[in-house]
């Protein structure tokens, strides 16, 4: 499924890793030229675009075929994609440029491209898509993809400079039923690029979208391999869904991001991304692995305050994160927040985002004494242009922070990230009246700010939890047990439609994390 996504704060800047050339600017000074000629499958020459990179110093030139391009002197890898009705033919060559070079580009030459599995999936749609790269300093590539009805080649090159890869999957698109993704890669580009797997070559990713606190109930599966030669970010959909599901990617082995996002359609018929969530998986041949996605309770994610040269900074829009995620950066989009900071019983400082800001809304304060500093964030969610499902959970969170800082300091906040995860409900986070819920409390101390001390970790000193089973209006203590090394809080479940959880680790010297997640799971 193809969703636009909501501009603003989600935007991600887009990384050019070398300086693309030829394409206006100052002119190339140089004499030496490349003449590139490209025939296609039915023997034709044709015009097409060229992708030009110095294999020594990574810069990249555009040029088309059948004209001269003027080059500095050196050895180039030459990409190009040549189209012939259902059919689409990548090649690389690498070529030295030196006087008046020439090159020939022949797309008859091009050998097809398969990927298979063995035994053969039934009742699914194989689609792939193929990349060949330059390996060099920064790797530059060209990918085509292929569905039902179109043919993938291409042309053989034995380069140390070049490189293949190759993504497949097989799914129904239902989003409910198991699928496969299965990635080949090669370094130079050989004349046999076809692979088969058999099943026990494979591993079991078993994949589970639960609903509940998600801002949408249609969800969309992904996998993305990582790090693996050309075939590093080739991607494959495998089908969305409106219901919860349990399904099983059989992938290859390898490192992958599983990767789920959740999309809603808005109040003028668009269908927007609303919440993207990445888990970065790297597995094993005959291995099974297990993820849940969107768990109760979404609250606060792993970030901490921190003070850099005197200055405390927090961002208030990553309050919605899911918590078996919290440090993955999977929040999803649509809130409005109030901050505030205390200082000897005094406020200091405050900021609001009242939702969708055009940028991340940040509290930043200049410690002008040294001393105890108190920081709380309340989020509610937000998002004026589409309906939130009925009964959706996680509606409000809440953090508070209690942490020493001082002028001119840059150190990160001598406290934890603390996450609510309750276990045993069912695939709509809900849990039977009068049932115990095993709540998983996890710390964590994060730093992503590398001028930011982390310093020693403090040492836990107590922990505390309590439910409300009225939103808030009464609270209730509740046991803390630690079960083969994880915190948990026992919860006795009540007859109401939800739970809210709070829960405040101190450690020692008095600071402390406390997190209230509001509508944290259901009941039913």
């Amino acid at each position: 499924m193809f969703s636009l996504v909501k501009p603003g704060r989600l935007l991600a800047l887009a990384v050019v890793p070398a300086l693309l050339l030829g394409v206006g600017g100052a002119a190339v000074a140089a004499t030496h030229t490349l003449t590139v000629t490209v025939v296609n499958r039915n023997g034709v020459k044709v015009k097409a675009g060229l992708r030009l990179v110095d294999v020594v110093s990574s810069s990249i030139y555009s040029a088309t075929s059948g004209t001269a391009k003027k080059l500095p002197k050196g050895t180039y890898a030459v990409l190009t994609s040549v189209t012939t009705g259902n059919t689409i033919t990548l090649s690389g060559k690498a070529v030295k440029v030196s006087g008046s070079a020439k090159l020939t580009i022949d797309a008859r030459q091009g050998k097809g491209v398969g990927l298979a599995i063995s035994p053969a999936p039934t009742g699914l749609e194989r689609t792939m898509t193929m990349r060949i790269c330059t390996r060099t300093s920064a790797s530059e590539g060209i990918d085509a993809s292929a569905s039902p009805g179109t043919k993938l080649f291409i042309v053989p090159f034995a380069s140390k400079y070049l490189g293949f890869a190759a993504l497949g999957s097989w799914s129904d698109h239902s989003g409910t039923s198991n699928s496969y993704a299965v990635l080949h890669h090669t370094n130079g580009v050989p004349g046999g690029l076809g692979r088969t797997f058999s099943k026990g070559q494979l591993a079991a990713v078993k994949v589970v979208q639960k609903r509940g606190p998600s801002g949408s109930i249609y969800s969309d599966l992904a996998m993305q391999a990582i790090g693996s030669g050309c075939g590093d970010s080739l991607y494959a959909g495998l089908g969305g869904t409106d219901r919860p599901t349990a399904t099983t990617v059989f992938a290859s082995p390898g490192t992958w991001d599983v990767r789920v996002s959740s999309s809603a359609p808005t109040k003028t018929g668009e269908t927007w991304n609303i919440g993207s969530y990445f888990a970065k998986r790297t597995v094993a041949a005959g291995k099974t692995y297990g993820l849940n996605f969107f768990n109760s309770a979404w609250g606060p994610s792993a970030q901490l305050p921190v003070t850099i040269r005197g200055r405390i900074s927090f961002g208030l829009n990553e309050m919605f994160a899911d918590p078996g995620f919290p440090r993955d950066g999977s929040v999803e989009g649509g809130d409005k927040a109030v901050a505030t900071l205390d200082f000897g019983g005094k406020r200091v400082a405050g900021k609001q985002d009242k939702g969708w800001e055009p940028d991340s809304t940040y509290l930043y304060y200049t410690v002008k004494k040294a001393g105890w500093y108190t920081l709380t964030n309340t989020a509610t969610r937000y998002y004026p242009e589409i309906t939130f499902p009925s009964g959706m959970m996680s509606t409000t969170s809440r953090v508070t922070y209690r942490f020493q800082s001082k002028p001119n300091a840059s150190a990160l906040a001598g406290v934890y990230s603390a996450h609510l995860l309750p276990t045993g409900l069912s695939l709509t986070n809900k849990a039977k009246a009068g049932s115990t819920t095993k709540v998983a409390i996890r710390l964590y101390r994060s730093t992503v700010d590398p001028d930011a001390k982390r310093g020693t970790d403090p040492k836990l000193s107590k922990l505390t939890a309590q439910m409300s089973p009225d939103s808030g209006q009464t609270w209730r203590t509740v046991p803390v047990q630690k079960i083969g090394g994880t915190w948990y809080a026992m919860v006795s479940n009540p007859k109401t439609s939800a739970v809210a959880l709070k829960v405040r680790a101190t450690v020692a010297g008095g600071a402390y994390t406390e997190v209230t997640v509001f509508r944290a799971y259901g009941i039913g």
